[in-house]
C-alpha cells in the first residue's frame, strides 16, 4: 500500500475523521445535561427522571464509543497488516468463479463485522436496556432472532448480491441496472416484508372490537385513509418501549399498535399518533424519501463503477487485481464519510416532515393537545434526551427535539 496513493488517502482520512466527529458529537450531547433544563421540559422530567434519562445516555453513549474504537482499531489493524490481500488470495484459491468468490468474500466481511459488533449488542440489550427496564428480550428470543435474521439474509441477501456482483461483471452499463434491480427488490420487499417476514419476529393479532377500534376506522373514514385492518404487535416482548406504524399500499393499507403503546396512552393519544402517522402518507412523505433514497442509491452505484475501474483503488488496500465482490467490501469504507453527507438533505427533510405530520394531527385531532401529551409521555418513558445539541441533530437526528415540535404545535394553534 502506497501511503501516496489517494485511494488510500481518501479512505484513511475519511475513516479518522469520521470517528473524531461521532467522538465530538458524543461528548457535546452528554455535556448537554450540564446546562439547565429548558422550562417546558421540567414538568417532564423531574429531578430522579432527568438523572435516570443521563445515566442512560452517558452508559449507551459509552459503549457506543468502545464499539467504534475497537471496530476502528480491527479495521485498521487487518487493512494495515495486509488482510484484503490475504482475503482475496485465499477466496480465489478455491478456483470458484468471480461471482461465487466475491459473494463469498463479501460475506465474510459482512458476517466479520457483524461478529465485532454483537458483544456489544449484547451488552446494550442485556445490560444497559434490562438495568433501565426497557429491554424484555429473553436470551432464548434473542437467539432465535439471529438465526432468523442469518437465513433471510442467506435466502434473499446472498442472490441479490449476487446478482449485483454479476451485472458488474459483465454489463458496461451495470450501476444503471444495478440501481433499477435494487429499486425493484426495495419495491418487492415493501409488500413481502408486513406479510411474511415482520410475522417471522413479531405475533400481530387483530385489535377486537370495541371503543378504540371503532375510533380508528372512524379517523380513517374523516381522513380519507383507507385501510383494511389494524392489529396488536407483541412489541412487549421483546422492549417496553412503544411504537406503531403502516404498512401496504392503496386499500391494504395496515396499521400495527405495539401493545406497549396501547397499554399506556389514552384513546386519544393514540388517535393523534394515527393522525402524525397518516399525515406522512396524506402530504407524500413517503414518496419525497423514496426519491432521495433512490438518487443517494444511484450515486452510490456510480461511485462504485468508478472506483472498481481503477487499480490504485484495490491497491490503497493491497489487493491485486479488481476482484469485484470484494471491492464492494472495501468501497463501503470509502463510502461511509460521504454517505454522511449525502444524508444531510434526506434528514433535514425529515425533521421538516415531522413538523408537517404534527400540523397534520393537530389539525385532525382539532386541538394540539393530544399529540403533545403524546410526545411527551414518550420522550419521558423511552428515557429521550431533551435538549440534545444542535450539532447531532442536525447530522444523526430524523425527528425534530421534542421542545421544537411542542413550540411548533403551539404556534400553529395560536395562528
Amino acid at each position: 500500500m502506497n501511503p501516496s496513493n489517494p485511494w488510500f488517502l481518501a479512505a484513511f482520512g475519511g475513516v479518522i475523521i469520521l470517528y473524531h466527529l461521532d467522538l465530538i458529537i458524543s461528548l457535546l450531547n452528554l455535556a448537554q445535561f450540564a446546562k439547565p433544563l429548558p422550562e417546558a421540559m421540567r414538568p417532564l422530567y423531574d429531578p430522579d427522571t432527568l438523572l435516570r434519562t443521563q445515566d442512560y445516555h452517558r452508559q449507551s453513549t459509552q459503549l457506543d464509543l468502545a464499539q467504534a474504537t475497537t471496530q476502528l482499531a480491527i479495521l485498521l489493524t487487518f487493512w494495515l497488516a495486509g488482510g484484503f490481500g490475504w482475503l482475496h488470495t485465499w477466496t480465489t484459491s478455491l478456483g470458484w468463479n468471480a461471482i461465487a468468490t466475491g459473494t463469498l468474500a463479501l460475506t465474510l466481511t459482512t458476517v466479520a463485522t457483524a461478529f465485532i459488533a454483537l458483544p456489544f449488542t449484547l451488552w446494550q440489550t442485556f445490560k444497559i436496556e434490562t438495568a433501565f427496564g426497557f429491554n424484555r428480550t429473553t436470551p432464548r428470543t434473542f437467539i432465535l432472532d439471529q438465526i432468523k435474521t442469518l437465513l433471510l439474509l442467506a435466502i434473499i441477501g446472498l442472490p441479490l448480491l449476487a446478482l449485483i456482483i454479476w451485472l458488474f461483471e459483465t454489463l458496461p452499463y451495470a450501476p444503471a441496472a444495478a440501481w433499477l434491480a435494487l429499486t425493484l427488490f426495495s419495491l418487492l420487499m415493501t409488500w413481502i416484508s408486513p406479510r411474511f417476514i415482520m410475522p417471522l419476529f413479531l405475533r400481530f393479532d387483530p385489535l377486537p372490537n370495541g371503543p378504540l377500534r371503532d375510533a380508528i376506522f372512524a379517523l380513517s373514514h374523516k381522513l380519507d385513509f383507507p385501510v383494511a385492518d389494524v392489529s396488536i404487535v407483541d412489541g412487549s416482548r421483546r422492549s417496553s418501549k412503544a411504537n406503531a406504524f403502516f404498512a401496504g399500499f392503496g386499500k391494504s393499507k395496515r396499521i400495527a399498535l405495539y401493545d406497549t403503546l396501547v397499554e399506556s396512552h389514552s384513546q386519544d393519544e393514540l388517535l393523534a399518533v394515527l393522525s402524525h402517522e397518516i399525515g406522512h402518507s396524506k402530504r407524500g412523505h413517503v414518496t419525497r424519501l423514496l426519491i432521495i433514497g433512490l438518487i443517494e442509491s444511484a450515486l452510490l452505484f456510480a461511485g462504485l463503477h468508478f472506483a472498481l475501474q481503477s487499480p490504485a483503488f484495490f491497491a490503497a488496500f493491497g489487493i491485486s487485481g479488481t476482484p469485484v465482490g470484494l471491492g464492494f467490501a472495501v468501497f463501503s469504507i470509502l463510502y461511509k464519510p460521504f454517505s454522511l453527507l449525502l444524508s444531510l438533505p434526506g434528514l433535514w427533510l425529515s425533521r421538516v416532515h415531522e413538523f408537517e405530520a404534527d400540523a397534520f394531527a393537530r389539525s385532525a385531532m382539532g386541538s394540539p393537545t393530544p399529540l403533545e401529551t403524546a410526545l411527551k409521555r414518550l420522550s419521558s418513558d423511552h428515557l429521550s434526551h431533551p435538549a440534545p445539541h444542535p450539532l447531532a441533530v442536525r447530522l444523526h437526528y430524523t425527528h425534530p427535539p421534542l421542545l421544537q415540535r411542542l413550540a411548533a404545535l403551539q404556534a400553529g394553534a395560536l395562528s
